[in-house]
């Protein structure tokens, strides 16, 4: 197996050992802003699974060579120091705490090696690499928890590649996810982001390049109907994918909650997410801890399109039930 790094790649003389480590993949699939990241909170704490974190990412080329050497720890510290020290204790686009062991998103690796984010035949070999290593420094038989929002629409190539793969698939209110994804661009593109840079080669060249940082800024703040546009095309296209899509797996291999019932019956949709997966909780922990009721107002911009998003995704919104009025009442989480 090739490094996206081979010039700095200090795993590489203990790739041969993780060769025919197995492991069982089990994917957070939603919209970006749909509340993936509380989930796989939530999920992460009950103690049951292997999440991928950002030292995993971040630290991708030595992750075997700290275990070997017994340097995981110090790594970890670290980082999380470094993290610090850069005055990042939570993300920048929500309030979610920052440690070397956050739980992250996979598709920040792919993006090294491949302008995707999304899994692909280019990138699967890291992919897989990456689950291994995670696997085998784990040292136990926990399936391992993955999630990407750019593999929302993708889930029948994953299914394909792996065929032992469990989805949990969150939704939420599309006004909701367009509202947020378009205040977390602008706050990326605002400044630049240093825990993201971290985590993004992309992210960190493109800061880099005036040209293409002049004209996002063009669209999501001087002209932001465009951003909202582009944000509501990108949606459309991953639900049409979706509802087209979902009635080709299982219903053994997915779950399907809404970011509404999470909020609002946070144990009951944990327990139930864990049945349906067959894992038995190890820890009791309380969701409802995890979960911060606050108002969530819906950007004027995506309100005055709102008509717009309703036309572009109608089957999206009936499925669900959701009308084109967003609650302005919905949660929040820590």
């Amino acid at each position: 197996m090739v490094s996206h790094h081979s010039d700095m790649n200090r795993d590489a003389s203990f790739l041969e050992e993780i060769r025919h480590v197995s492991f069982q993949p089990v994917f957070i699939l939603g919209l970006h802003r749909s509340g993936t990241s509380i989930l796989y909170k939530m999920l992460t704490a009950t103690g049951c699974f292997n999440p991928v974190t950002a030292y995993h990412l971040i630290n991708y080329d030595e992750l075997l060579s700290n275990y070997h050497e017994n340097m995981e720890h110090d790594a970890k510290q670290k980082l999380t120091e470094s993290l610090l020290k850069n005055g990042l204790t939570d993300r920048g686009i929500d309030r979610l705490k920052v440690t070397a062991d956050f739980a992250e998103e996979y598709g920040f690796l792919l993006g090294t090696q491949t302008i995707k984010m999304s899994l692909t035949k280019r990138n699967v070999r890291l992919f897989t690499e990456l689950c291994k290593k995670i696997q085998f420094i784990a040292g136990n038989d926990k399936p391992i928890l993955l999630k990407n929002p750019y593999d929302f629409s993708n889930f029948l190539f994953i299914k394909q590649l792996f065929p032992t793969a469990k989805f949990v698939f969150i939704h939420r209110h599309p006004l909701k996810t367009i509202s947020s994804t378009l205040n977390a661009i602008r706050t990326i593109v605002k400044e630049k982001n240093p825990y993201t840079a971290k985590l993004s080669k992309i992210y960190d060249r493109w800061y880099t390049n005036p040209l293409l940082h002049h004209a996002l800024r063009f669209i999501f703040w001087t002209v932001p109907e465009c951003g909202v546009m582009l944000i509501t095309r990108i949606t459309a296209h991953a639900t049409s994918c979706y509802l087209k899509n979902i009635g080709n797996l299982s219903s053994d291999d997915y779950i399907s909650i809404t970011y509404e019932a999470l909020c609002q019956h946070p144990q009951e949709t944990l327990e139930y997410i864990m049945e349906k997966l067959s894992v038995s909780m190890t820890s009791n922990i309380d969701a409802a801890l995890m979960i911060n009721p606050r108002r969530v107002h819906v950007e004027r911009n995506v309100q005055r399109l709102r008509n717009h998003i309703y036309r572009s995704m109608n089957k999206y919104f009936e499925k669900f039930s959701y009308t084109i009025e967003a609650d302005e009442n919905i949660t929040f989480f820590h």
